[in-house]
C-alpha cells in the first residue's frame, strides 16, 4: 500500500501542473471537468466499498480512483460533453478495477478501459477538438461558437505536415495545437518524463522504450515530407502518445516487473502503436495497444529473463578462452 500511494502521488502531482496549463488554456470548464470524472471515479469506489468492504477495506486510500478520474478528463477535449469524462471514469473503476479486487491486483490500467470503451462508443466525442486560434474554447462542441480544429494525429492521417518556420514548432512545444486538454503541450509532457527519472519510478524504463521506438519509426517511416525529425516531432506530439507513456506504460502495477522485460514491453508497444496509426480506423490506436500489452506483460519479463540468460550463459562460456587465451595458443 505504501509503494502504490507514492506512486499515485508522483501521478497526481504531475497531473496536478498539467491541470493547471489546461485550466489557464481552456477555462473554468476544463476545471469542471476535471471535477466531475474525478467525484464520478470516487463514487463509483465508495459504492464498490460499501458493497464489497469485508474484501477490501483499504480501497480508498490508495488514490487510485483521484488517479483514474484525473487521468481520464485530462485525455479528453475541453469541448466535449461534461457527462463523457465522468462516464468514462465510472467505466474504468467498475469494469477495470472493481472485478479484479484493488488496483494493485487490476491487469489493465483502469483508466485505458474507461477511454477504450467511451471511444469505441463515441469516437466523434473523443476525436472533436476545438481551434485554439478561433472559436469558443470553454463551450461544448454542439454550442455556437464552437471551431473545430485539425489536430496532429488528423494531419498525419492525411500526410499533412506542420509549417516549417520557428512559430509553428513552438505552438507544438507549448501547446498551441488541437488535441486532448491535457496531452497537447510537449514541454510538459518532457517535464513530467524527467520527473519520472527524478524521482526513480521503475516504470520510465518502459516509457523510454516506447517513446525510442516511435520516435525511430517516425524517423525511417516518415508520413510527412518536410522533414524526418518534422516527422518525429509530430507523431510523438500528436494524440495521447506522449500521455500515455507517461501515465498507462510506465505504470508498475500492469507492466513487467524487470527492466529486460520493461525495454521489451516499450518496444513491442511503441511498434504495435506506429503501426496501427497507419493502418486503424481511428486516429489514435495507443490506448488500445495498451490494453493488449497490459494483457500480455508476464510474457516479457520471461523472454527478458531468457535472454538474460543466454547473454550470461554465452560470457561464461567466453570467459575462461579469454583469461588463458585460445584453445591452439593453450597447446
Amino acid at each position: 500500500m505504501k509503494n502504490l500511494r507514492s506512486y499515485m502521488i508522483d501521478m497526481l502531482i504531475m497531473l496536478a501542473i498539467i491541470a493547471v496549463v489546461a485550466i489557464y488554456t481552456y477555462g473554468g470548464r476544463a476545471l469542471l471537468c476535471i471535477l466531475l470524472s474525478i467525484l464520478a471515479a470516487i463514487a463509483t469506489e465508495i459504492i464498490a466499498y460499501i458493497a464489497f468492504m469485508n474484501r477490501n477495506p483499504d480501497r480508498l486510500a490508495d488514490l487510485s480512483a483521484i488517479f483514474t478520474g484525473f487521468v481520464v478528463a485530462l485525455a479528453l477535449p475541453s469541448t466535449a460533453p461534461l457527462w463523457l469524462a465522468p462516464v468514462a471514469s465510472a467505466l474504468a473503476i467498475a469494469i477495470g478495477k472493481l472485478p479484479f479486487g484493488h488496483a494493485a491486483s487490476t491487469p489493465f490500467v483502469p483508466a485505458a478501459v474507461g477511454l477504450g470503451l467511451v471511444t469505441l462508443s463515441h469516437p466523434t466525442l473523443v476525436y472533436t477538438y476545438p481551434n485554439l486560434s478561433i472559436g469558443e474554447l470553454s463551450g461544448s462542441m454542439f454550442k455556437d461558437g464552437f471551431v473545430q480544429g485539425t489536430s496532429l494525429a488528423e494531419m498525419l492521417q492525411q500526410s499533412k505536415a506542420i509549417g516549417t518556420n520557428v512559430l509553428n514548432v513552438l505552438d507544438v512545444f507549448v501547446g498551441r495545437i488541437p488535441g486532448p486538454m491535457g496531452a497537447s503541450c510537449l514541454i510538459l509532457m518532457i517535464g513530467a518524463l524527467l520527473y519520472l527519472v527524478i524521482r526513480k519510478q521503475p516504470g520510465v524504463v518502459a516509457s523510454f522504450s516506447f517513446l525510442i521506438t516511435c520516435a525511430i519509426f517516425a524517423f525511417l517511416f516518415p508520413r510527412v515530407w518536410t522533414g524526418r525529425m518534422y516527422s518525429v516531432l509530430m507523431e510523438l506530439s500528436a494524440g495521447l502518445l506522449f500521455y500515455s507513456a507517461l501515465f498507462f506504460v510506465a505504470d508498475p502495477l500492469t507492466g513487467p516487473k524487470t527492466n529486460p522485460g520493461r525495454i521489451l514491453y516499450g518496444i513491442c508497444g511503441g511498434l504495435l502503436t506506429m503501426i496501427l496509426r497507419r493502418v486503424g480506423t481511428y486516429e489514435e490506436s495507443v490506448i488500445y495497444v495498451v490494453l493488449l500489452m497490459n494483457a500480455t506483460s508476464d510474457i516479457y519479463d520471461d523472454i527478458g529473463a531468457t535472454i538474460s540468460g543466454l547473454i550470461k550463459s554465452k560470457k561464461s562460456k567466453d570467459a575462461p578462452l579469454e583469461k588463458g587465451g585460445s584453445v591452439s595458443e593453450q597447446q
